[in-house]
């Protein structure tokens, strides 16, 4: 396996307070990020034209006479570009993001910018870049069948897990690959909180994924091992911006239908087609 270690991922902020870049180099000390800055987004975009970001963290507005975050998505997207973005705004606004999500966005981040979930965004969002750098078997992931799998709570085992996903909706639905985005970003969003909120990161417990693919709808069952927490309780907290409230809120807005079981260490999502 390729030694990740030495690895340098460059990211463009693209905001109109130099604060913010000095917040996420004071954040993310560990010399794993090179931050640069672009106060407009269209010298963004030309930066982007011309530069390899491995992420792109953009406000959604900084200028009537420019085009915004999201259409700056877009047009990166027209190229074929697959580095990931992550929108930075001071909105606690869900349906930016779900609007976002339809141009690929890899996470979100909320003004005033709190460590914990500035490094949690940003490691998420990169995670497809590291797992280029990924080779061979990885180990404690085991197939079941067509649609279950059990994983190792670690970053390159939902890696290769989504991988599946999306090889599997592709081979069923050959022509509506591209209408699943909202269904990826929740699964993803599920199987990153049942590791790091259920399973405590512990590489030793294991998740349990299965995914059931119908022409009328898709339902997906995830569980971790860990306690659980009353889900009723945590939905209706009116706080449903902050850590695991927010990821589970924009889930919630991103599928039909949202269950959890008794012990509240089980989500099951639901997708109408």
């Amino acid at each position: 396996m390729t030694e990740m270690s030495n690895l340098k991922y460059r990211i463009l902020i693209i905001d109109n307070s130099s604060d913010t870049k000095q917040s996420l180099e004071d954040f993310l000390d560990g010399g794993e990020f090179m931050f640069e800055q672009e106060f407009s987004i269209d010298k963004g975009y030309k930066r982007i034209q011309k530069q390899h970001y491995d992420l792109i963290i953009t406000e959604i507005q900084l200028g009537e006479n420019q085009m915004t975050g999201l259409e700056l998505m877009q047009k990166v997207r027209e190229s074929n570009s697959t580095v990931p973005f992550v929108i930075l705004t001071d909105q606690s606004s869900v349906e930016i993001s779900i609007k976002a999500i339809n141009y690929g966005v890899a996470g979100y981040l909320v003004k005033p910018l709190v460590p914990s979930e500035v490094s949690e965004t940003l490691r998420r969002a990169i995670r497809h870049h590291k797992g280029r750098f990924l080779k061979g078997d990885l180990e404690n992931y085991r197939v079941e069948n067509a649609f279950n799998a059990v994983i190792a709570s670690e970053e390159r085992s939902i890696i290769k897990l989504l991988d599946t996903v999306d090889n599997l909706i592709e081979l069923v639905y050959p022509n509506d690959t591209g209408g699943f985005s909202d269904l990826k970003m929740a699964i993803y969003e599920s199987l990153s909180n049942a590791v790091e909120h259920g399973n405590d990161s512990k590489p030793d417990k294991n998740i349990f994924f299965k995914l059931i693919l119908r022409m009328d709808r898709i339902t997906v069952h995830i569980r971790d091992e860990g306690e659980g927490f009353n889900s009723n309780k945590r939905m209706n907290e009116r706080d449903a911006f902050q850590g695991l409230n927010r990821g589970l809120n924009l889930i919630c807005h991103l599928m039909d239908e949202v269950t959890f079981n008794t012990n509240g260490n089980e989500i099951n999502l639901l997708k109408i087609l």
